[in-house]
């Protein structure tokens, strides 16, 4: 730079809207070489890319005091205030919003370049028109130029907050204020973006992009978005007109007032300002009066500190900071955070000691202007500069790189709240300015990229913290989509069925059936609805269209214990079955979500659905459609109508006791249209086995919950016989019988019946005739013999094997064996079973009773039709006599009538144990 008042200086002053940065840039770029200083480090690396969009990135730096982008060949710096190099000789110098010179953190900086920053072609100093007589009189040479406002500003009055205008940028002066009526925002408005000073630039990157996109239609900011930040805002609300300055809390100035409100209305568009209630009382008549007309108390002082101050002492070091200025338009600069470091570490003994070593307050004063972006204070932030300048006055001058790399690796954390990631956001931009000076750590590029990575990575999880806080997008963009009656926003619905609607998630379409998020606010809920009623009408025609053409693939039954039996369509319920005219034949109610539908879509799916479920009978349940079709044909004879109306009715199986009257009734002609439709009728029960099978169960569970109005029972597991507990609905329709303390399956107990059956036909049957050549006078010897010494028990025996293979235990299989007719002889341990046949119910009478004289009640007769064996009068004695009467004659040898009432008796078993036994006596009576 030069500092020659030859060269020509031009003084740019007007409101905001002026296009004074936009002048400036194209200045620049006229130039061969120049840099422009920003009071913000966003705004800086906002014109950074439009000039290297003119100029490419090679000719292009940007020089912050967290990040330096500097090509070898660069020509053009854009940068912050404090970090543009006074020393640079280059052809334009621009100094953006010159009025801050006032600001008394900062304005000693901004005093510092408009007095001393020169190009060699040309300068240009932009600003608010309120500092057009200190430009006069601090630099006499500068020619001023005055812009109007391109569009115009005007006051809205008050307003409450929930009837703002879109595109309205809500202003406050704290955090906590700021957060609040972001929050108020978020619940009936969908959300705001939110800029505050103390966030990373990247951060307040991202969320004014998140408002300039359209994404939210709202902006709450501190007086930030004053620094010159172009933003689409058409009106500018204040919710405060007061603030703290780092000193007491104060009502904002006419200046500050207008420096904000003026970011309302870009280019030529008209702009709004007003507030939100009353706060303070509001704008004033005059204040209103001079915002609109920008017209402003001129500015009459700027502040000033010595920008070259001496080194040669620690005290003269501090004398010359405090230096007050020479002309009457400066005064002192009020004391800076730096100055307050460097006076606390002037107290310090190692400090004093060396207070006369130039290089050491050369270096004490460079690490003093390390910014305090944690904001924690001179005293707690002396502590950091003062291990800095140990560092930089010892050994080779460099920074400890393992001090740098723990401090790093404790803020490497992105989980926390906002108030946390903004903290160590400000703590990792502590780490960038120290990375970005070579001269204070070796190897500074490789921590500057690993430092910037860090913030790059805190930014991005602050600025989701933010959006998920303070933004609904769902109910920002369902907000905007009321409003759109012929633009159709894009749909998609996922492979797990989450509907969005311009990529936000507003719930699951399973089927038919639509489900809002389930997060969603309950205020939220018609809203929602409302949109899926209006985006999904597309897709839920495709779905009805491919579910009435599609094959039986996609369809299957739900049948689940307690539930009322559904039809799905893709694992989703579509529709109940219900009561029909018959069991077979239920009425199916299509569910309601199908009703969105076309009236012709439901009736072309609800035919679909009759032809699936005729088809799932037919194929797994076919014998019990066969007789429902045969027990409404009228060419079927009465009585066999009538028991197959009595199987359908219960679903295929029935108790043989409750259908005996219509099988003895039965024709012998017409008994084989039951073995044609294949029905086993058994001991106790009347059933066909394929109905036994899983699926044939589940269907007719379903049907007869369907008929009855029930849910679905229970079932007892696939391929079970037995079951000890269980629903006795579920257990009675999967064809299960009671028998003691168990369920036992009615195709498992016939089974059974049928080998005691056996077993008795096997006992009935005549002895094999003697082999040829035996004496039968000793054969008949031999056998009163054995009869004499080891009579043959009574009864025949059934092989238990069969029932203990099937898990029955012994009291279930005597239980068991009753009901088959059996009943047990002799002593329980022989196992040894005799015939009584099946008694029917009307037959059930007391047990006999003696009358007054004491004599038996004659017995009455069989249950099987069969007459009862009169008791015997005789004993039969030892050898054969007869014992009785006296008298009484002894036995022939003359064999004995045949006895037509029983059959004939035959000698044991040659596996039976009994026949060992006989063997064995015979042996005996040998020796």
């Amino acid at each position: 730079m030069t500092s020659s008042s030859s060269q020509p200086v031009k003084a740019v002053l007007g409101p905001t809207n002026t296009g004074k940065t936009h002048l400036a840039v194209e200045r620049l770029t006229a130039r061969s070489s120049g840099m422009i200083g920003f009071p913000l480090r966003l705004l800086a690396r906002e014109v950074y890319d439009r000039v290297v969009a003119i100029k490419g990135a090679a000719q292009v730096g940007l020089i912050t005091g967290e990040e330096r982008i500097m090509p070898p060949d660069a020509r053009y710096l854009l940068g912050t205030m404090e970090a543009l190099p006074v020393e640079r000789d280059v052809a334009f110098v621009g100094i953006d919003e010159a009025q801050l010179g006032a600001d008394p953190e900062r304005g000693h900086v901004f005093t510092d370049r408009l007095l001393r920053a020169r190009g060699r072609e040309e300068t240009m100093v932009l600003g608010s028109a309120s500092m057009r007589g200190l430009v006069k009189s601090l630099v006499p040479e500068a020619e001023i130029i005055t812009r109007p406002r391109f569009s115009t500003l005007s006051y809205a009055g008050s307003s409450k907050l929930s009837r703002l205008p879109k595109r309205s940028a809500i202003v406050a002066f704290s955090a906590e204020e700021v957060y609040a009526i972001a929050e108020m925002l978020r619940r009936f408005s969908g959300g705001a973006a939110v800029v505050m000073g103390a966030l990373s630039p990247k951060t307040r990157n991202s969320q004014v992009a998140m408002f300039e996109a359209g994404e939210v239609d709202y902006l709450v900011a501190t007086d930030a978005i004053g620094m010159g930040l172009n933003l689409d805002v058409q009106h500018v609300a204040f919710a405060s007109l007061q603030k703290f300055d780092g000193r007491r809390l104060r009502r904002l100035t006419v200046s500050e007032m207008a420096q904000i409100a003026g970011r309302a209305g870009r280019h030529q568009q008209d702009g709004s300002f007003g507030t939100v209630g009353l706060p303070q009382g509001g704008f004033t008549p005059e204040e209103i009066a001079a915002i609109e007309g920008h017209h402003f108390p001129p500015l009459t002082s700027l502040f000033w500190r010595n920008p070259t101050p001496g080194f040669g002492s620690l005290d003269q070091l501090l004398s010359d900071l405090a230096r007050p200025p020479s002309q009457p338009m400066l005064r002192p600069a009020p004391e800076a955070v730096d100055i307050a470091v460097l006076k606390h570490l002037a107290g310090d003994m190692e400090v004093r000691a060396r207070g006369g070593d130039f290089d050491a307050v050369q270096r004490l004063w460079d690490v003093c202007g390390l910014p305090d972006f944690e904001q924690l204070g001179a005293e707690h932030h002396s502590r950091t500069v003062f291990r800095l300048w140990q560092w930089r006055t010892s050994g080779d001058g460099m920074i400890d790189p393992d001090w740098f790399a723990r401090r790093l690796a404790r803020l490497n954390d992105v989980e926390g709240d906002i108030d946390q990631l903004a903290s160590r956001i400000a703590a990792v931009r502590t780490l960038c300015f120290i990375a970005q000076r070579g001269d204070w750590i070796a190897g500074a590029a490789g921590w500057t990229e690993q430092a910037q990575l860090l913030e790059s990575r805190l930014s991005d999880a602050l600025h989701a913290a933010l959006a998920q806080r303070f933004v609904d997008r769902r109910l920002a963009l369902l907000l905007r989509d009321a409003g759109q009656r012929n633009a159709a926003l894009p749909v998609a619905v996922g492979a797990d069925g989450t509907v969005a609607v311009d990529g936000e998630a507003i719930g699951t379409l399973k089927g038919f059936q639509f489900k809002v998020d389930p997060v969603a606010k309950a205020s939220d809920h018609r809203m929602l609805l409302a949109a899926a009623e209006k985006h999904l009408r597309a897709e839920l025609a495709r779905r009805a269209t491919a579910l009435a053409e599609g094959d039986d693939s996609a369809l299957s039954l739900i049948a689940e214990p307690g539930t009322a039996p559904r039809l799905a369509w893709h694992g989703h319920a579509i529709a109940t079955l219900a009561r029909g005219p018959t069991l077979v034949q239920p009425a199916i109610q299509i569910d309601p979500s199908l009703r969105r539908l076309e009236p012709g879509q439901v009736q072309a799916i609800s035919e679909r659905l009759q032809r699936f479920v005729a088809a799932q009978l037919a194929r797994h349940a076919g014998p019990l459609a066969a007789m429902g079709e045969a027990a409404g044909d009228l060419f079927t004879p009465p009585r066999v109508r009538a028991l197959l109306a009595a199987l359908t009715d219960n679903s295929g199986t029935i108790g043989r006791a409750a259908v005996e009257d219509q099988l003895n009734a039965l024709a012998p002609e017409e008994r084989p249209q039951l073995r044609k439709l294949g029905f086993t009728i058994g001991s106790l029960d009347v059933f066909h086995p394929l109905l036994l099978k899983p699926e044939a169960v589940r269907w007719r569970a379903a049907l007869t919950a369907a008929q009855q109005g029930a849910p679905v029972p229970a079932l007892p597991p696939h391929g079970a016989v037995l079951q000890k507990t269980g629903s006795q609905a579920g257990l009675s329709i999967a064809g299960f019988r009671r028998c003691a303390n168990g369920w036992l399956r009615i195709d498992m107990a016939e089974k059974l019946a049928r080998q005691a059956h056996a077993a008795r036909m096997q006992a009935a049957a005549p002895p094999t005739a003697p082999l040829a050549g035996h004496d039968d006078h000793h054969h008949d010897h031999a056998s009163e013999d054995a009869e004499g010494h080891a009579a043959t028990p009574p009864g025949f025996v059934i092989d238990p094997a069969l029932a203990t293979s099937l898990g029955l235990d012994e009291e279930t299989r005597r239980a068991l064996l009753g009901s088959f007719g059996f009943r047990s002889v002799g002593e329980p341990e022989l196992q040894r079973w005799r015939w009584s046949g099946l008694r029917k119910a009307a037959d059930k009478r007391p047990r006999r009773k003696k009358d007054r004289k004491g004599a038996e009640t004659p017995p009455r007769g069989a249950a099987n039709g069969e007459a009862r064996r009169p008791p015997r009068k005789h004993a039969k004695g030892k050898h054969g006599r007869t014992e009785g009467k006296p008298g009484g004659k002894p036995r022939t040898d003359a064999p004995r009538p045949p006895r037509p009432d029983r059959p004939e008796r035959r000698g044991p078993s040659p596996n039976s144990p009994f026949a060992g036994l006989a063997a064995l006596l015979a042996d005996a009576r040998k020796d």
